[in-house]
């Protein structure tokens, strides 16, 4: 098997490479264990432009998610990357709504990559690919985070949306005849959904879909264990 790169949109592409977006991530990144990561991210989730009703007292209510910590007079005081990702949040959404939507899909996808590949040597895990079977003619289709590891035999594979409702039968079929073909290379295979969702409403979501077999399911109370290895 191997990795071929496979980029998608140029919107995409533009999204992920933008600095709101990463600094977005690098926060998440950091508080990915707290309760201020799971309503960051329903928050994400939620909106999709500002004139939304609410959008600005949720976004302002994000502080109370967050843990105060002591400062050096030892008063208890929020972290500097609390106003830090609220502002950021803010400036995110004074873009065109295209834009914004596809930097709240890039923002899932970087951050599960950064998890994913945390356990990997360079070379090893990307995002946005495609498997080639040099015995076969098989070619997947892109793979929005993928892991192909010869020296641990090991190969991983997830779909990232926004929203559970995004994944699409396409998605899971895709990911479900690259883990029957990796089998019979002999690779251990985990696959994956990944959202802003619980994960049980991800895993309901793929429970519909006929043809697909087990996807492991990745949400804001789950989120963090993408950094955990294959069992």
């Amino acid at each position: 098997m191997r990795l071929r790169p496979a980029p998608g949109s140029q919107e995409m592409q533009d999204a992920l490479r933008h600095p709101l977006v990463r600094k977005i991530v690098t926060i998440l990144l950091e508080v990915i264990d707290e309760k201020f990561f799971k309503y960051a991210a329903l928050f994400l989730r939620a909106y999709n432009q500002r004139i939304q009703p609410r959008f600005v007292e949720d976004l302002k209510a994000l502080h109370t998610y967050a843990k105060k910590l002591p400062n050096e007079e030892g008063l208890f005081v929020y972290p500097t990357y609390v106003n830090e990702l609220i502002s950021a949040l803010e400036a995110l959404y004074q873009q065109p709504d295209r834009i914004v939507g596809y930097q709240r899909g890039a923002i899932v996808e970087l951050l599960a990559t950064e998890l994913v590949c945390s356990r990997y040597k360079n070379g090893e895990c990307f995002d946005n690919q495609s498997f080639h079977d040099e015995q076969s003619s098989y070619r997947s289709s892109q793979v929005d985070v993928a892991v192909l590891s010869h020296n641990q035999q090991q190969i991983e594979a997830y779909t990232c949306k926004i929203k559970a409702d995004k994944i699409e039968s396409v998605d899971c079929t895709n990911l479900t005849a690259l883990a029957n073909i990796a089998e019979m290379r002999g690779y251990y295979v985990r696959i994956g959904a990944i959202s802003f969702d619980n994960s049980g409403v991800i895993s309901r979501k793929i429970e519909g879909i006929p043809l697909t077999r087990h996807i492991d399911a990745y949400g804001v109370d789950n989120f963090s264990k993408l950094r955990e290895r294959p069992d």
